[in-house]
């Protein structure tokens, strides 16, 4: 076997001894590292790279990436004396924001004399889809070595971004705010292609230009996914292209289970918020239609409708649509935090030809259409919980102000929520403005007036 050797000494040196590479590095005083090693290392990556201290690049130095078409891989450390580990933090994939050269099935081992190995069997993991994990282990050790044993990987071969070892198995972990973007197209992973709108966005918002981000596939997602540590602040839902009539509605289950346990704040735009309402009221256990196919008498899903039609035009072609696309003005009706410091008369961006026909059962009307627009469910807002369906796409260039505005309200009440937090509490419904003395076409009074 070929293995790979990076030492510690006070020279940096490779040579190459019985088949085996070393490098002599500094002594590592955060991690007291004697030897860090692996099965293979493709070329241009670095065994050390994964204990680097960097938990966030792709750089090949800064990583560590086993060579392709191996039927297993390993990647494992030697700490100079024997350390206490009750809790490991392992960051992988190749790419930032994606699974891809990920271990997919895995686990942790450690050794007391790098020969005879023992498994932590609460790290099994089968099929892994998070790009952040911690494990805690059921009784901390002192050991020598630890491992990580890989079995199965995404793509090509395993690629381990940073690893950190904690003493106690309740060590507190510092890990910064991070945030999934689930895309709704019906695929079973995101192409490199994917746009990054919402990141984009986010970068803008001042205080949170450094979140992290995975962008995973709803297919992917249940309540596994999202309660596993690090938790993360919130999920962003994508649009979609496809027509609801022509997914099947089971691959939503696990995602429906998140949404309907209310214990993550969400939004979701355009596509993503339509198939919110049609999760919340008609859920997973039957077909969705659209007005396509739809038998009037007979409805599956209702609550899902076009703004209209031009003529006859099979399911997903929307060449005979009515359509909102551009920006519009849209008309906020409820107060809520969300839109704290946001006219109540508003630019945003559309780009829709389906949309929301009715407010669903627990959920509030937030915003409307504006004066030129045509789609009434512009906004909606699970009443007691930071759960959001907007019809219009703040992710989208055109509208900055009030773009960044709502999304830095949104993470901020997020944070406040305690991101995935199922002993959150609920949280008071939006206030409905009073418009039984508006006159039509006239603004209702707003929070300040009515003070």
């Amino acid at each position: 076997m070929l293995i790979f050797c990076w030492r510690v000494s006070d020279l940096l040196a490779i040579c190459t001894v019985c088949c085996a590479i070393s490098w002599q590095v500094a002594l590592m005083a955060k991690e007291s590292v004697q030897e860090v090693s692996a099965s293979s290392v493709d070329e241009g990556f670095s065994a050390m790279g994964a204990i680097d201290g960097d938990r966030v690049s792709v750089a090949p130095a800064s990583l560590w990436k086993g060579k392709p078409g191996e039927q297993s891989w390993w990647w494992q450390i030697r700490f100079a004396e024997p350390r206490r580990v009750g809790s490991i933090l392992q960051v992988h994939s190749d790419r930032e924001r994606a699974m891809h050269n990920g271990p997919e099935d895995y686990v942790w081992q450690f050794s007391q004399d790098g020969i005879v190995w023992e498994t932590w069997s609460e790290t099994e993991i089968k099929h892994e889809r998070r790009l952040f994990r911690i494990h805690r282990l059921h009784q901390a050790r002192q050991v020598r070595c630890v491992r990580l044993l890989v079995r199965k990987s995404y793509q090509e071969a395993p690629a381990l971004r940073e690893v950190e070892f904690y003493p106690e198995s309740d060590s507190a972990i510092p890990f910064p705010d991070w945030i999934m973007i689930i895309h709704t197209e019906p695929k079973v992973t995101v192409p490199p292609e994917a746009p990054h709108l919402f990141v984009n966005l986010i970068r803008e918002c001042a205080e949170w230009k450094h979140c992290l981000f995975q962008q995973i596939p709803y297919v992917q997602v249940d309540k596994e996914f999202v309660a596993a540590e690090p938790r993360p602040l919130c999920a962003l839902l994508t649009g979609s292209t496809t027509e609801w009539c022509q997914v099947k509605p089971e691959t939503w289950r696990g995602f429906e289970e998140v949404l309907k346990e209310g214990q993550l704040p969400i939004w979701g735009a355009c596509g993503g918020a339509q198939v919110m309402a049609i999760l919340w009221e008609h859920g997973t256990n039957h077909p969705w239609d659209c007005p396509r196919c739809r038998d009037p008498n007979h409805p599956l899903s209702p609550v899902y409708t076009h703004i209209g039609h031009t003529g006859e035009a099979p399911c997903g072609d929307y060449s005979k649509n009515i359509g909102e696309r551009g920006k519009y003005r849209v008309r906020i009706v409820a107060r809520d935090p969300v839109f704290e410091g946001v006219p109540e008369l508003f630019e945003t961006m559309e780009a829709h030809y389906g949309q929301i026909d009715y407010v669903p059962q627990g959920w509030v009307h937030i915003v409307t259409k504006g004066p030129e627009g045509l789609t009434e469910n512009q906004c909606l807002r699970i009443a007691d919980r930071y759960i959001y369906a907007a019809q219009f796409h703040i992710e989208l260039p055109g509208t900055p102000e009030p773009s960044q505005r709502i999304m830095s309200n949104f993470l901020r009440l997020a944070r406040e929520w305690g991101g995935y937090n199922p002993n959150a509490k609920p949280v008071p419904p939006p206030e409905p403005f009073d418009t039984s003395s508006t006159a039509e076409g006239e603004m209702p009074a707003t929070a300040k007036e009515k003070q």
